[in-house]
């Protein structure tokens, strides 16, 4: 029985392992592949941004709107490709050009997003928040001052697709400025195959498991 027992809990340590897991995202490189990348380009410096890119909008936590600013850019921002970066604008009430923090809320529900935060002479650090339809706290992750330059690709994974919004930034420090560039956003995660095929391997014995006791 003791045995039985120790096994029906593996399997669902497998099963767990499997299908039931989230990861913020911080990294120098991308972490998400495929799928269509907003990357800014070919707009005007100045452009405010708000619904022009199907399934987002972005906007500012001070109620304003977010702007293009193509290189040479104010802050010497380092884009991820291309010329272009989204960054803060005044329109919100921003005491500065390109310190506000922004937002992008999704038309429906995400499981997974990433963007490249660029800051160049980073002062503070800046937190960067996922939020439900309730606007509960989903997950959060600090970008440090020591870890930007010359940017790095932020976001999350979530095991079901329960984004809403995200936030990112102000800097902690005022009058601090950032962009972001390369915005990618999708309803799922797709596991590694190696945890697909834990998940099997748990739901196969514990479906044997129950078939024996039936016996």
């Amino acid at each position: 029985m003791k045995k039985r027992y120790c096994l029906v809990v593996a399997c669902g340590i497998l099963c767990l392992v499997g299908t039931s897991w989230a990861a913020p995202i911080k990294s120098y490189v991308p972490v998400l592949t495929g799928g269509p990348v907003i990357d800014f380009e070919g707009l005007a410096e100045g452009t405010l941004i708000s619904t022009q890119y199907p399934g987002v909008t972005f906007g500012q936590h001070d109620g304003g709107t977010p702007m293009i600013d193509n290189s040479p850019m104010l802050y010497g921002y380092a884009p991820s490709s291309g010329v272009s970066v989204l960054t803060g604008s005044t329109t919100g009430g921003a005491p500065y050009p390109t310190v506000a923090g922004i937002t992008l809320t999704f038309d429906s529900l995400v499981g997974r997003v990433q963007a490249f935060f660029s800051d160049t002479a980073p002062l503070g650090d800046y937190t960067v928040a996922a939020y439900d339809t309730g606007d509960a706290l989903l997950e959060s992750l600090t970008i440090f001052d020591g870890d930007t330059p010359p940017g790095l690709y932020v976001g999350f994974m979530r095991p079901v697709a329960d984004i809403a919004w995200i936030q990112i930034g102000p800097s902690t420090v005022l009058n601090d400025a950032f962009a972001i560039d390369d915005v990618q956003f999708g309803r799922a995660v797709i596991p590694a195959p190696g945890a697909i095929l834990l998940g099997s391997i748990g739901v196969s014995l514990v479906g044997w498991l129950r078939r024996r006791k039936t016996l």
